[in-house]
């Protein structure tokens, strides 16, 4: 019995080998969302051929549809059906209605795999209840395997940027590993934010869905940086009768002779309010709305503005001082947060400090090591989640616009230099042409003079040489 028992499981675990499955006799489980394009491979070994394959997917009472024979789809939406070369399955712009089972055939051989799609769905609560309820699961429809038969999947909640969610007014609920609910005691600033759930198998994410929410009477926050552009819509409208208003004053086109609060800036023709170089001054509430009816209110944006200044190290000692400042657009929030990164950690840096609603942290940097910084960056965090980031970045002083332009410099003044030396020299000669003509003159008479004088002077040697010679004579008499 004993030797017969054996043989029964060997000859199991060789057939489930076969048959693509694992021993447990669960299918592959591959995760998607909707919009997706997905491939879902045939576990059948040693494939020669796919003209043997047939694909089929699960249907209701337990019966199947074939979408693949021969090569060829047959299901009624043979559009989103592909056989790959290695006798794959492609589906493309995956829906709900996707999430199946579906089995590669090739004679007695077969292998299946689950398909599951995530999803993200609100629940709706009462008008009076603050709160707001995000559902993350995964769907389960015509065939698709229990959920509890995989323990290593699990679901994450995690804002845009996927910092994981954490503060007190978020609650988190796991009723079971393949569903989540995500509890928000909301604020106005909720509206058009995006949260973000990841379906992960083993600690590795296998799929992650988005989901912005919407917040009656609430206000898109927005977080940009000085000296970019900005775009606040005003709706899916184009009407000449719309208005745009920053704290409560209308603002007017660039080019109009008043351009109101705000400058740098106009309207296009869907209604959209464009923000050229923005500046610490732009931030504020702007709201979009019919100019007939004030309390026809459109959209609602909260503007906040980031920037990064540096002040040379010579006004300040032996360090160099960077500012980031954040100009909140009213008050600026306790969630808000400011963080240096990058060569940051080569200087040090100040508190937190919160002036006439503007966050300011500075960083002190060793002058003498400047250009040796990588890239430094101050961020903005929201409840811990990175919303905006301006870098600064160390420049070489032979590298500025000033030290690039001076040879061009150095080359015009020293050619201005040149025509003026060489206009002068002509202006000179030109002056002094008439003294030469004299000078030659009076050195001709000088010549003449001295000519005299040595004839002269020859006449007075000859003439006391002969002297000389008869005074010798009469000695010699004597």
């Amino acid at each position: 019995m004993d030797s017969l028992s054996l043989l029964v499981i060997c000859l199991f675990y060789l057939t489930q080998a076969a048959s693509g499955h694992h021993p447990t006799g669960n299918p592959l489980l591959m995760v998607a969302v909707e919009g997706d394009n997905v491939t879902l491979p045939c576990g059948i070994p040693s494939i020669k051929t796919c003209s043997s394959i047939s694909w089929d997917m699960s249907a209701e009472f337990n019966l199947t549809d074939e979408i693949i024979k021969k090569e060829k789809p047959t299901a009624p939406s043979s559009h989103r059906y592909r056989l790959l070369k290695d006798c794959s399955l492609q589906i493309t712009q995956l829906v709900l209605n996707d999430a199946r089972l579906y089995t590669c055939k090739s004679g007695t051989l077969k292998s299946s795999v689950s398909l599951r799609i995530l999803c993200i769905t609100e629940r709706s609560l009462p008008a009076n209840d603050k709160k707001m309820e995000l559902h993350c699961y995964l769907s389960t429809n015509k065939g698709a395997d229990p959920c509890f038969n995989h323990k290593e999947l699990h679901i994450n909640w995690s804002s845009e940027d996927d910092t994981p969610i954490n503060g007190s007014r978020f609650v988190i609920e796991h009723p079971h590993n393949c569903f989540s609910k995500l509890i928000i005691d909301t604020k106005s600033t909720d509206h058009h934010r995006k949260w973000r759930c990841h379906l992960t198998q083993n600690d590795l994410v296998k799929a992650t869905i988005s989901y912005m929410t919407t917040v009656e009477d609430g206000l898109e926050e927005v977080f940009a940086t000085v000296g970019e552009s900005v775009l606040l819509t005003c709706g899916n409208t184009s009407s000449p009768d719309m208005k745009w208003t920053l704290r409560e004053k209308q603002l007017r086109d660039a080019s109009s002779p008043d351009n109101g609060q705000i400058k740098a800036s106009h309207v296009n023709q869907d209604s959209s309010l464009v923000i050229s170089r923005l500046s610490s001054l732009h931030a504020g509430d702007y709201q979009c709305s019919h100019s007939t009816d004030k309390k026809d209110v459109l959209n609602k944006f909260r503007l906040h503005t980031l920037d990064v200044t540096a002040m040379p190290a010579g006004l300040r000692g032996d360090n160099l001082t960077l500012t980031c400042a954040l100009t909140c657009a009213t008050e600026c929030e306790k969630d808000f947060e400011l963080t240096w990164s990058g060569s940051a950690h080569i200087g040090w840096q100040s508190e937190l400090m919160n002036i006439n609603n503007t966050l300011i942290k500075k960083l002190f940097l060793p002058e003498s090591s400047v250009r040796s910084y990588e890239d430094i960056t101050c961020s903005v965090h929201r409840e811990g989640a990175r919303v905006a980031s301006k870098k600064w970045r160390a420049v070489d002083p032979l590298q500025t616009p000033a030290w690039v332009g001076l040879p061009l410099v150095i080359l015009i003044v020293a050619g201005g230099l040149y025509i003026y030396t060489k206009r002068k020299r002509n202006k000179d000669a030109a002056n002094d042409q008439p003294s030469t003509e004299m000078t030659h003159v009076y050195e001709v008479v000088q010549d003449d003079r001295n000519e005299e004088q040595q004839q002269q002077l020859h006449l007075k040697r000859e003439a006391a040489t002969a002297t000389t010679s008869f005074y010798d004579l009469l000695q010699a008499v004597n």
